[in-house]
């Protein structure tokens, strides 16, 4: 009979209520009942056809039905194509979900190859400077981050910044995901004066965007102190992995991984600095559950640097680890003695192991062996007998 509207928009009404409900399997049999009745009323090719099409490749992809959801689009290009042309903007809708599909497969390259025909369809009847051209080329830029194309990328996202900048204004949010691109490809590029120009446009662009002490904020400023850090820039690197940690201390509270993880990157910039003092205090307030970690990747960290002859900050790393570990002052004590009731964690005795023998290599035998005779009490080694005191000479009388 004829296609039946009011029942269409029926099973199209349910299938919608039951895709926000996850319900997808039985979302899909509705649209697929759909598709079927309106192929039987208008053919196979009918243009009315693509947002059943549509309709059934999004509820396949979320059920990570990849193939099939790669067919529905494909199907729904070619009928846009034949219909309206390959240069309409009705084939780019299915030609950024293909992007997005081949992008779940690792499929890379064909990823790149649906989003850059995405890009001269929308640059063909648009014109180069049209504002919805810029999520086009970031699509690209991005894929070309993946694939480690840094050269190519960087024009590409330098090519969104400049249309956002006249289309949007200078100061515009929409430009916060080409900045980023930017920065990346630079700093992969090794053109740190470049990336930090970009991810100190995007940071002040952030704050007045969504606030001084926000995530979005909280991210640009990792950036940054990475870079810093690569640099021994270590006041800026600090001066931005304290705020990172302040914001984060402030929406996630102090024993959230994000705010762990960016008080691993404080402890590090303090160490580069021998800032034992400030680093004590700001640990043993906040590890808490983590702390193992924290020691676990200190001491790491400590073993790479000692390897490469920087003793130096390798041993402020030890000496970090230590205070982190010695809640009793065990290590500090004059006479050190082991409570058997509360003592310290396993952890402090392979931390003093590993830092006597930095010590030894450093020739400071005193510290190595003071390291060294606490370790022993630790590891529950008996202390090695004392050499037998020299016999008395006697004379007879």
């Amino acid at each position: 009979g004829p296609f039946d509207a009011k029942q269409a928009k029926e099973w199209h009404d349910t299938a919608e209520i039951l895709c926000a409900q996850s319900r997808y399997e039985e979302a899909e049999k509705l649209y697929l009942k759909l598709l079927e009745e309106r192929e039987h009323a208008l053919g196979l090719n009918n243009p009315e056809l693509a947002s059943d099409l549509n309709d059934l490749g999004r509820v396949s992809f979320a059920q990570m039905k990849y193939q099939q959801a790669t067919s529905y689009y494909e199907r729904s290009l070619q009928i846009m194509e034949m219909s309206k042309g390959k240069q309409d903007l009705a084939v780019v809708g299915p030609l950024e979900k293909l992007t997005r599909i081949s992008q779940a497969l690792e499929k890379y390259p064909q990823a790149e190859h649906y989003a850059r025909r995405a890009v001269a369809v929308v640059e063909r009847v648009k014109g180069p400077d049209a504002a919805e051209l810029a999520p086009e080329l970031e699509e690209v830029g991005e894929l070309l981050l993946i694939q480690k194309q840094f050269s190519s990328a960087e024009p590409i996202f330098d090519r969104s910044v400049k249309i956002l900048e006249k289309t949007s204004g200078v100061t515009s949010a929409e430009l916060l995901l080409p900045l980023d691109g930017l920065a990346s490809a630079f700093d992969n590029m090794h053109r740190q004066g470049d990336a930090e120009a970009a991810w100190r446009r995007a940071l002040s662009i952030r704050e007045s965007a969504y606030g001084p002490t926000t995530v979005e904020v909280a991210a640009t400023l990792d950036h940054l102190g990475k870079l810093y850090l690569g640099q021994k820039r270590y006041p800026e690197a600090s001066y931005c992995y304290e705020r990172a940690l302040y914001i984060r201390t402030k929406v996630h509270g102090e024993n959230s991984a994000d705010t762990q993880a960016t008080l691993n990157e404080v402890a590090q910039v303090y160490a580069a600095q021998g800032r034992q003092t400030d680093a004590e205090p700001l640990f043993r307030g906040m590890l808490s559950a983590k702390e193992t970690e924290t020691v676990a990747s200190l001491n790491s960290l400590a073993a790479l640097l000692a390897d490469r002859n920087h003793s130096a900050e390798a041993e402020s790393l030890y000496k970090l680890s230590v205070a982190l570990l010695d809640k009793k002052g065990f290590v500090t004590a004059r006479k050190p003695v082991l409570n058997p009731s509360d003592p310290p964690p396993p952890q402090l005795a392979e931390t003093l192991d590993q830092y006597a023998a930095l010590l030894k290599k450093m020739r400071k035998k005193a510290d190595a062996a003071k390291m060294e005779a606490r370790a022993r009490i630790l590891h529950g080694i008996p202390e090695p007998a004392a050499p037998a005191a020299a016999k008395k000479k006697t004379g007879t009388k």
